[in-house]
């Protein structure tokens, strides 16, 4: 195989996937990157709301509002001072055109810490808060490997990613009646990103690895505004509205080509660097709410819509140079359901829920592979759509408890999981979430 003709088109690759558009199906790799990058899939943090599978757009009468619908805000009646710890556990087992493989990683990292306070007023209701929180990770590792038995050639793509996706939220709530709240926030977003992806060929006479060092930092903002309705004593009733999100990634690339021959001497080359600097525009999202509490049971159940088709990379649309007339991304609709129970004897709460929450991404990375022809062997990249086997979900469940009437203490397990194919790919994804919060309320 020529060697030479083997870096340009895997440079062309790597260059693709670290953000910078030069090979066909260019808008394709961006929705991959997006998802690489876990932003088609940013999830709430907190022990109590995960716990409820994610169905708090109506319940929100804590620090988690600045989150799920700031104007449960108006809710609060005591100062808060809220915090917590994340551990997060990813599975990847692919089998590419025959051959197994299999990832396993995790980190801890800081949930959130955030702060509420009500302000004092004559009539009514105006509360205020702050805080930093842990909206998703881009924790991310796997292996692809194929053989060709004809050309006696191995190929091998091994991809490692790190990075916590952080928003600072303001917001504030305020009753407008005696029934209705009105609440809104600012959210800044905070990422650093880095990756390192090798592309690992061996044949009889040769070994050659082509090595892409990325970091990216991300900064961005949104804005969300929310309203909460008691319907009766016992029923609520709220909807969010998230503005665009304006996102930017910065930073730099670097790419090495080593190798060697079996028979004696090697090269390296590189290394070669590049800048990244692009931009990305999510789309709106609409979220709506109901909540029934009755004596000790607390039940909640969500949906909310988010038309990703309409996701632009530096200003434009993402377009399907694979077929015309489709989207790369698709819209989804999100369903939550959650219930809490409280012991009438004991401060103690148990909590369980469910949440569907689709793909949006019709389209897998496939592996750099060989494409024979008449002329040479060669390698090419081409993005293929996948079947979805199981769909995405994840169970939750969770409990916690007052301690010395001011603090109280919350955990909270997710586990979820989704199975897709190609043609060459099978891929399942399996990941599990451990949250311990707690609040200080005086």
């Amino acid at each position: 195989m020529n060697k030479f003709r083997f870096l340009s088109v895997v440079l062309a690759t790597a260059l693709g996937f670290a953000l910078v558009s030069g090979v066909s199906n260019a808008d394709i790799i961006e929705g991959i990157t997006l998802e690489r990058l876990g932003m088609l899939n940013t999830r709430a943090t907190g022990s109590r709301p995960l716990s409820m599978g994610g169905a708090f757009t109506a319940v929100s009468d804590d620090a988690f509002a600045m989150i799920y619908n700031p104007a449960g805000l108006a809710q609060v009646r005591r100062k808060e001072l809220s915090f917590g710890l994340l551990h997060a556990k990813n599975d990847i087992t692919n089998r590419y055109v025959g051959y197994s493989a299999a990832r396993s990683g995790s980190n801890t990292s800081l949930g959130h810490i955030a702060v509420v306070y009500p302000y004092p007023t004559y009539r009514g209701s105006l509360v205020l808060g702050f805080g930093v929180f842990n909206m998703g990770n881009s924790n991310l590792e796997y292996t692809k490997s194929v053989y060709w038995d004809d050309i006696s050639t191995r190929i091998e793509n091994r991809f490692a990613q790190t990075g916590s996706i952080y928003q600072y939220r303001f917001a504030v709530g305020f009753d407008i009646s005696p029934r209705i709240a009105l609440g809104g926030g600012l959210v800044i977003w905070d990422e650093s990103v880095d990756f390192t992806e090798e592309f690992i060929q061996e044949d009889p006479g040769s070994t050659s690895v082509f090595t892409d060092v990325v970091s990216m930092n991300l900064d961005g903002f949104s804005m969300e505004f929310g309203m909460m309705m008691k319907m009766t004593e016992n029923i609520r009733a709220g909807v969010m509205i998230t503005t665009p999100q304006w996102l930017s990634y910065i930073g730099t690339g670097v790419e090495y080509y080593d190798g060697y021959y079996t028979a004696g001497g090697g090269w390296n080359l590189g290394p070669w660097s590049g800048d990244i600097d692009v931009e990305y525009t999510l789309p709106m999202k609409f979220a709506g709410g109901i909540s029934f509490n009755i004596e000790q049971l607390l039940v909640a159940a969500d949906v909310s819509y988010t038309d990703y088709s309409q996701t632009k990379y530096n200003g434009l649309k993402l377009a399907n140079e694979m077929s015309r007339g489709t989207e790369v991304l698709d819209d989804t609709w999100n369903f939550n359901i959650g219930a809490e129970f409280t012991f009438p004897q004991f401060p103690v709460r148990v909590r369980g829920g469910y949440s569907y929450v689709p793909l949006s991404l019709p389209f897998v990375d496939e592996i750099t592979y060989i494409v024979e022809t008449p002329e040479e062997v060669f390698l090419e990249y081409i993005p293929e759509k996948y079947d979805l086997l199981k769909e995405r979900q994840f169970f939750t469940f969770g409990i916690g408890g007052l301690i010395d009437r001011v603090l109280t203490l919350e955990l909270g397990v997710v586990v979820g999981m989704y199975e897709r194919e190609s043609p060459d790919l099978t891929e399942k994804r399996e990941t599990m979430e451990f949250t311990i919060s707690g609040a200080y309320r005086f």
